[in-house]
């Protein structure tokens, strides 16, 4: 995340820099506004040695989910979750959902409101004020300018994209400023309102806001989906692929239907039961902030993810991989891939050291051996997922099954963090025989890592 930003401000340089012939910036020109990088916590709170990881590796702020009021009645309704501790030295806002909201909203329902959230607090002052406002009322835009003008903090109304399209929501943005908006990741997992007017480009879905002034925050939902839902925090998927067949049809991401009976994310399964699963990894995440740098008009105010993972939870974009991701590693895995040869037996290696994972596909992981003429003989796939036959011809892949084929490939559905995995023993026709070894290992958001070596 520090890359990116870094990349980001020479990047908006340079256009400044060009915008003016080579002459550098104008007076006239006011300076982009920096773009804010915002975690919401769970309910696990955040320790000390963790807020200052995030605040090394950019982060601006934290938010808390701190209850809900309602806005329906004569006198405004506040309920308040125990808050978890929070420490280190990032600033720190907090959420609310609004549950109702009457239509005639006036000055004294604000002034109420802050009196309910300062006695809460204790005399501490948030970052900010985020209100999640499922339904909303032509009023609601004067109360959050009266809430602003009382409480002397910022207060971001969270908006569907459904929202914006009508007066009440853009009338809230303008009167904040600024807003939130679920754009990317889990639908139904979290906030709301991720998959709305899809399939339009993130471009048209927020139009109503191009020339508002309204800056955009653009929410990323990285917390997992499951159905049937899960018990536990979630386990990585690795053991999940050796336990069960892998199907995109699917009502979520992907579908496993378990072969044998197992015992997965702190639940046992049996033969033929099945879970569906949609999830986000550093490769779906990192798509989604490229996608908003590229957004034009609403201005990007910055990003919120949602939500800071628990501890424990491998199912997805885990704690330390989002940390790391952070700190600027990621997000594709950094592979090793080892030929071991031996006259004409040879065996390929391939490890992936780090967090950061491979897409879960039947076909698009894999370690090929190959050689340019006579054939080539493999009958154990070792500890890959599986072994495929076939005829490499100027760098094209043919399955087949006759006896004189001269490729073969070891594939992986998933290639999880810190995992290893060995090929059999492929025979070659000689050992002179020249050996091409390639690989090809998928990532979520459609990307691919790649590499050859030559025995």
């Amino acid at each position: 995340m520090v890359a990116m930003k870094r990349a980001l401000s020479a990047a908006i340089g340079m256009a400044l820099l060009l915008g003016c012939g080579g002459s550098g910036q104008s007076f006239q020109e006011v300076a982009p506004m920096p773009r804010r990088t915002v975690v919401w916590l769970g309910e696990e709170g955040l320790d000390a040695a963790t807020a200052e990881r995030m605040r090394l590796a950019g982060v601006d702020e934290v938010v808390v989910r701190r209850g809900s009021m309602n806005l329906g009645g004569r006198a405004p309704v506040l309920r308040f979750n125990t808050m978890q501790p929070v420490e280190g030295a990032i600033p720190v806002g907090i959420a609310l959902e609004v549950q109702g909201v009457r239509e005639d909203l006036d000055r004294a329902a604000a002034e109420a409101v802050w009196r309910a959230i300062s006695a809460e607090l204790d005399g501490s002052v948030p970052a900010e004020l985020i209100l999640d406002v499922p339904r909303l009322e032509e009023s609601f835009g004067d109360f959050v300018t009266s809430l602003i003008e009382i409480s002397g903090v910022s207060v971001v109304p969270l908006l569907s994209f459904d929202q914006l399209q009508d007066g009440h929501g853009l009338r809230a943005a303008k009167a904040a400023r600024v807003c939130v908006v679920p754009a990317f990741g889990t639908d139904g997992a979290d906030l709301r309102g991720v998959r709305e007017l899809d399939p339009l480009p993130l471009r048209k879905k927020l139009e109503p806001l191009g020339e508002s002034g309204v800056r955009v925050r653009l929410a990323v939902i990285v917390t997992p989906r499951a159905e049937p839902e899960l018990e536990s925090a979630g386990d990585d998927l690795d053991p999940l692929t050796t336990a069960a067949t892998v199907s995109t049809t699917s009502t979520l991401d992907r579908s496993f239907t378990f072969e044998r009976a197992a015992s997965w994310s702190g639940r046992s399964w049996k033969t033929g039961e099945g879970v569906a699963l949609r999830w986000v990894d550093a490769a779906r995440l990192h798509a989604a902030l490229q996608e908003m740098h590229r957004l034009v008009l609403p201005e990007v105010a910055g990003w919120d993810l949602v939500a800071l993972p628990p501890e424990g939870r491998a199912l997805g974009l885990g704690r330390e991989t989002l940390l790391r991701y952070l700190e600027g590693e990621g997000p594709a895995p950094e592979v090793g891939v080892d030929v071991e040869r031996d006259g004409q037996i040879l065996r390929v290696v391939l490890a992936n050291p780090g967090p950061f994972v491979t897409a879960v596909t039947n076909h698009g992981n894999w370690v090929q051996v190959s050689v340019n003429e006579s054939w080539i003989r493999a009958r154990d796939q070792g500890s890959f997922d599986g072994l495929r036959r076939g005829n490499v011809q100027g760098g094209t892949w043919r399955e087949g099954d006759s006896e004189s084929l001269n490729g073969v490939r070891f594939t992986e559905i998933y290639l999880g963090p810190g995992e290893r995995v060995a090929s059999g023993w492929v025979r070659l026709p000689s050992s002179r025989s020249k050996v091409t070894v390639q690989w090809n290992l998928t990532l979520s958001n459609g990307s691919a890592v790649t590499g050859q070596v030559i025995r």
